[in-house]
């Protein structure tokens, strides 16, 4: 069933277009950033971005508007990927076909997989390109677009070692939004299986998540480097991020498996 799944989906012209649009976001923005750069000074050193820097999940640092594209608008990337499908299987009553074969509660499992399995690639992959090209192309940059590194009164412990190691924060970072990713592609399909109607799943979608990205522990803390924000802000981001996700996740279980109803 997971791998009739998988193969459903790849095959989706639709989930196809998403994928691409997500993989090309953070190749865009390599290329965007590259060209900021200024090319008279990218020879020496001393004035070339640090990969850390010229990577996508670096935010405002020099100028990521892709970036900022990407997290204001997942509810619109992972849906379209494939955590609104159900709402056309729906409309198709292809569903109901899949529920009399497999019951309720593998049809909702086999779903969460398949979601799980295609935000966590797909995401995965365009952010690993982007730090590799970050990495190749400006291997040796010194410059951080920051004064964090003169003014060492403000310089905390936390950012003291993301600066010593740019590549094992950007790994760490880069798994973070990946998980994060991956966790709200579930929530957006479960949103969908509940409500089954475009507009309400989206709406929904984009309260829950912006309500997380702009409170005073915001999501964005734990899917950008070297910030001010740290473990501090961090540790209650992603307790609130995974508290809520796993709240919907395990309702949507009970709403849609336990609860008897006469439709998934």
């Amino acid at each position: 069933m997971l791998k009739s799944e998988l193969n459903r989906y790849v095959h989706d012209r639709r989930t196809r277009i998403f994928a691409i649009l997500i993989i090309a976001i953070p190749i865009l923005d390599f290329l965007q950033v590259l060209f900021s750069q200024d090319f008279a000074d990218f020879g020496d050193p001393k004035y070339r971005f640090n990969p850390i820097v010229a990577s996508f999940l670096s935010g405002s640092q020099a100028e990521h508007y892709e970036q900022i594209i990407f997290v204001w608008f997942m509810p619109i990337l992972l849906l379209g990927l494939c955590a609104d499908r159900v709402i056309r299987d729906h409309k198709e009553q292809y569903d109901v076909t899949q529920i009399m074969r497999l019951g309720k509660k593998r049809y909702y499992l086999v779903g969460l997989m398949v979601n799980g399995i295609f935000a966590f690639v797909i995401t995965g992959i365009g952010l690993v390109l982007n730090y590799l090209l970050a990495l190749l192309v400006f291997h040796g940059g010194k410059d951080f677009l920051t004064d964090d590194l003169e003014n060492t009164n403000m310089l905390t412990s936390e950012l003291s070692w993301q600066y010593d190691h740019t590549v094992l924060t950007m790994l760490i970072v880069t798994i973070m939004t990946v998980l994060l990713a991956t966790v709200f592609s579930l929530v957006c399909y479960v949103l969908s299986l509940m409500f089954v109607n475009y507009y309400v799943v989206y709406t929904v979608a984009f309260v829950i998540w912006f309500a997380q990205i702009i409170s005073k522990y915001s999501t964005t803390y734990l899917m950008q480097p070297l910030i001010e924000y740290g473990l501090k802000y961090q540790v209650p981001s992603a307790v609130i991020f995974v508290a809520i996700s796993g709240a919907i996740i395990g309702f949507g279980y009970w709403r849609m498996v336990i609860w008897h109803d006469d439709r998934l």
